[in-house]
Order: C-alpha cells, then sequence, then structure tokens
C-alpha cells in the first residue's frame, strides 16, 4: 500500500466532510476523484498529505511514499513560468533541497569546511531517496499525459484557461 485511509472522519465545525471513510491507493494504481464541488474531494487530499488531521481514524502512508500535491488555487496563479515549472512545484522538497545544495556548494567552494561537506553530502542523499533528479522528466511525463503537447510544455502557465 502506497497511502490509505482507514476508518478516517473529518469534520469541519459541525459539518461531518468525511465520514467512516477506508480507501486504500496501492502502487501503480490510477485514482480518479470524482464529485459535485463541495463533497470534500479537496478535504481527502489534504488529508492524505498532511494538510489536515483526521477527527477519527488514521491516515497510513508507506516510508518510501512522497506526495505531490498541485493546489487547486493555482487556477488564480498569474505567472510567465512555463507549465513544466508550474508542475514542479508539487516537488517543493526537492525544489527546496535543489537551492540549499546549490548555497552549501558555493560555501563549500570558498571555505572547504568538513561539517559543510558532510551537510552537503546530507542533502545530495536525500534529494536522491526523494529521487529528484527526475522531477523535471516526471513533471513532463505526467503533463504528457493529461493530453499537453511538447509545446505547450514551454508556453507560459498563465496563457492556459483553468479547464
Amino acid at each position: 500500500m502506497l497511502i490509505g485511509l482507514q476508518n478516517v472522519t473529518f469534520e469541519f465545525g459541525a459539518r461531518v466532510i468525511v465520514e467512516d471513510a477506508t480507501w486504500h491507493i496501492q502502487p501503480y494504481e490510477r485514482i480518479g476523484l470524482i464529485g459535485y464541488n463541495g463533497t470534500g474531494k479537496s478535504t481527502l487530499l489534504k488529508l492524505m498529505v498532511g494538510g489536515f488531521q483526521a477527527s477519527a481514524g488514521t491516515v497510513e502512508r508507506s516510508r518510501t511514499t512522497t506526495i505531490g500535491y498541485l493546489h487547486q488555487d493555482l487556477l488564480s496563479f498569474d505567472t510567465n513560468d512555463s507549465i513544466v515549472q508550474v508542475a514542479m512545484t508539487a516537488f517543493e522538497r526537492v525544489l527546496e533541497l535543489e537551492k540549499e545544495i546549490e548555497i552549501l556548494g558555493k560555501e563549500l567552494e570558498k571555505t572547504g569546511d568538513e561539517k559543510t561537506l558532510h551537510e552537503y553530502s546530507d542533502k545530495l542523499h536525500e534529494l536522491e531517496i526523494l529521487d529528484g533528479y527526475n522531477i523535471h522528466h516526471k513533471s513532463e511525463e505526467v503533463l504528457q499525459g493529461l493530453g499537453f503537447s511538447n509545446e505547450d510544455l514551454h508556453r507560459p502557465y498563465r496563457e492556459f484557461s483553468g479547464g
């Protein structure tokens, strides 16, 4: 199992959004989440990524599972970044690591400090564990799977409609 909900209930104030839900996603499964506006689709996703805590039940994740999540408020995102660059924001930790590695690399060139070298090596190892070297390719692959052409991938995000 990659991720699952076990008897999860989530309440927002007095309103029950999700009640006693049990759902598991196995490796290589492709899942579509369909429902009317306001029925809890985003809430389920936020429970799975840790954005919300369940009122009851548990959210289970394998130790090797990492989750990339693009928030729906990106529909109002106004940027000239390409659609690939925007999609890659789902890999927030990997992008942070890349910046940290770049800074540590520059510091290491100047000082040659052993502590900095260890920190640099640790960050490189974490990047490798997160499969961070492949996020660009993965982002392109997912977007192409959604029907975007190779030419679309490099167009500014703001040129696309919300749909």
